[in-house]
This record gives C-alpha cells, structure tokens and sequence, in this order.
C-alpha cells in the first residue's frame, strides 16, 4: 500500500464515517442511503454470470445523465452486455430505478478496502466508467490493482481548490487520477489540469456527452410535444420562461404587459417557475390574471378539440405548476428567456439552444461555460433591466431573419459538439 493509501485509510476513511455516523439521524438523504446501500446489492444477484458486464458510477442524476447516451450506444454495439448503475446519492438511486437500458441499480458502499473488494468481486466488471468527479480512492485502486480498465469520463476540474493547492492534497489527486486507464475531458480547459497533474499520455479531450443526450431529448420532445403548438395562433410569438425566479418573473411580465398595450403584438408566455409551489403560482397568476395552469391545460387536451382549445386559450398566457416539463415545452417555442440571471445563476442555456432558440437571460452568467460562448456567437442576449429586454423582444419580434439566424446557430452550436458517446461506448468495450 502507498504512502497515500495509508494516510487515507487511517485517517480519512474512519473520519469519514464518524461524520456520516454522526450526521445520519439528522440528514433524511443519508439515512435513507445507509438504512438500504446493503439491501440495494441484491440487485446483483439477479445478473446472468455468463454474461459481460460493464459498470457505472455517478454521484447522482445529473451526473448520471452524462452516463445515459454511453449506456444507449454500448447496448446498440453490444446488447448482451449488462449494465450495473451505482449512485452515492438517493435522488440518483430512487429516481433512476425504471432506467430500461440498466441491468442492475445499487448504492456504492462507502469507500473503504473491505467494500470495494467486496463490490468488485460481486459485480465483476470488464471496465469501470466513473462520471465527472466522482473519485473513490480504494474503489480505483483496486480496480487498478486486479488490472480492469477504469475510465474517468466527462472529467472536469475539481471544484475544491484545496486539491489543486494544499501539497498532501495533490500529491493524493495525483496519485489517485494516475489509477485511471484514461481520462476522457469534456474540453481544453479542463484536459490541461489533468495534464499538467498525470501527463499527456492518460488524457483525451472531448465534448461533454449531455449534448448527445439533448439532440436524443430535442427530438424526442419534437415528435411528442406535451402541448400541440397548434392550439396558439399561427402569429403568436411564444417565449417560454425557464426555470424563472421573482426577478425573471417581475421584468418579463411587466414588460409583455406595456408592450403590448403599445404595440398589440400577440406575445404568449409560458412561464415555468424554478419552484412551482402554490405560493409561488399564486404570487405569478395574480400578476399574470389572463392566464391558465398547465394542468387546467391538460385536462382540456383530453376533453376538447383543438379548435375549442384555441379558442379558449386566444389572448392566454400559460403557467406551469408542475415540474419536469421544461424540457418538453422548449419545442413550441419561439424563443426562450431563461431563469436565475438575477441572482443564483443561470439555469441550462443547452437544452433551449438544442430546439434553434434565441435566448435572453440576467446578468449573471459568469459560471456557465456554454452562455458565456453562446453570448460570444450573438445568440444568447443578457439584459439588465425592463428597457433591455423591451429591445429584446421588440428586435426578436420584428426581424424574422435575426429570429432565423440566431436559432440556427445555436441548434449548430449544440449539435457540433456532440459524437463523443460513440467514442467513449467504443472505448469501453475496447473496441
């Protein structure tokens, strides 16, 4: 064992759980992960041994959506392989249990040598995928040691500064990084930390596998809408409000409110709040009277025709009081605002940009990678208060080839980084 290993294992494993032992009667997230981590494992018992395996580790779901298009290409090259799915967190773990392409879904042990021999020898792996930054240091030593292939994917830069700059902390980073078969990053940025950490050699850039997973989105949504975007009228400009908070929410009403009191223009909005709890629906539908829930919608869709509904909805706006929606009702849109540039941050500008939207959104879009380059391209306009956006929509409602082109190049911005899926289910098949 290195030097590191034993520090490691002497110190920060059983510090490790003392804290989770601590904080479990008080965290229901880890009470729930430790009351079934054991019980999850016999979801491996069910797997046919004469089968390959491969297997997946994320912390939780939106890590695991990176996962997915990997998973969907290999069973397409190799549909005899089986897929264990492993999840540190409950969210991924419960929310993923009806994930067709997986043949088995458990919780990751903590980490500790007894464990990961003991996971290893039960799942017998052909190789190991681990998604983004989740690093379990015995897992990948022993993994390393019994000479499986084990890949790092969707790598990024630690959030943690500590492991980029306190010296024991590196040298653990450096050492545990070079147990990786390859790290495969999602761009140049991020490939020179780990070059400059482990050498050239054991890394590769790519693109970050979720846009394989929004065009999959993009044209799932496109062929089964949620709502027809038949039942507004053919002149109706739609700008879908993602992921919206009060500031969002106070900037574009009021403005779509004077402005069409001057211009008569048939904006409809869909207004989709961060949070859809009753308080905030009622706060955005007293300021938003000439409007309808999503879910009143639906009903109709199950009771009318498409004409009564488009008549009943003629001058509407829409709210949405559910969640898991936004995604679906990106595809009747005309253009897209999107939420959390006022404060705590932008919310994804990918998956709009995947529809051919134009999109608009707050100030704050320092920490989004993809904005900040969807600004560069003009397709992405950030605003700062009601004036700005008036120039916005005005500018977007009124010039159909600036519409056209700014779509365009966001749908081509999203749809040329994609294909790394492809190479990395081929990487670990050891095609």
């Amino acid at each position: 064992m290195s030097f590191v290993s034993l520090i490691y294992n002497i110190f920060f494993v059983p510090l490790g759980l003392l804290i989770v032992f601590i904080m479990k009667p008080f965290n229901k997230k880890l009470k729930e992960r430790q009351s079934q981590w054991r019980n999850s494992l016999s979801a491996l018992d069910k797997l046919d041994n004469s089968r390959p395996r491969l297997w997946f580790h994320s912390a939780s779901m939106g890590e695991f959506e990176q996962a997915k298009p990997v998973i969907e290409e290999i069973k397409k090259m190799e549909p005899d392989v089986q897929i264990v799915v492993s999840f540190f967190s409950p969210s991924g773990y419960i929310n993923q249990q009806q994930y067709s392409y997986a043949d088995a879904i458990i919780y990751l042990p903590f980490d500790t040598r007894a464990n990961a021999k003991m996971l290893i020898s039960k799942i017998k792996p052909r190789a190991v995928a681990f998604v983004r930054y989740e690093i379990w240091r015995n897992y990948i030593e022993q993994l390393y040691n019994k000479q499986i292939p084990v890949y790092l994917i969707c790598a990024t830069v630690p959030g943690s500064n500590a492991l980029r700059t306190f010296p024991f902390f590196k040298s653990f980073s450096k050492s545990s990084y070079s147990f990786f078969t390859k790290i495969f990053t999602i761009g140049d940025y991020h490939s020179k930390f780990f070059i400059d950490l482990i050498g050239l050699e054991k890394v590769e850039t790519m693109t970050d596998t979720r846009f394989d997973r929004i065009i999959q989105n993009v044209a799932r949504s496109q062929k089964n809408p949620i709502i027809p975007r038949e039942i507004f009228q053919d002149e109706d400009f739609v700008l879908v409000v993602g992921s919206s908070w009060k500031p969002d929410e106070d900037i574009v009403i009021d403005t779509v409110y004077e402005f069409y009191k001057k211009n008569r223009l048939n904006i409809r909005l869909v207004i989709v709040p961060h949070e859809p709890e009753a308080t905030n629906i009622n706060r955005i539908r007293t300021k938003l009277p000439n409007s309808l829930l999503l879910s009143e919608l639906l009903k109709q869709l199950e009771n009318l025709n498409i004409k009564e509904i488009k008549e009943n909805l003629n001058g509407k706006h829409i709210i949405v009081d559910s969640v898991g929606k936004l995604l679906q009702l990106y595809s009747i849109a005309t253009a897209a605002y999107i939420g959390g540039g006022f404060g705590v941050g932008i919310h994804s500008v990918t998956e709009p940009a995947g529809y051919g939207l134009p999109l608009c959104t707050g100030p704050g879009i320092e920490n989004s990678y993809d904005a900040r380059e969807l600004l560069k391209l003009k397709v992405l306009t950030t605003i700062e208060n009601k004036q700005d956006f008036t120039q916005w929509i005005k500018k977007m409602n009124s010039d159909k080839e600036l519409l056209k082109l700014s779509g365009k190049t966001a749908k081509e911005y999203v749809y040329n980084l994609t294909g790394s899926s492809k190479i990395l289910a081929k990487a670990l098949l050891n095609r």
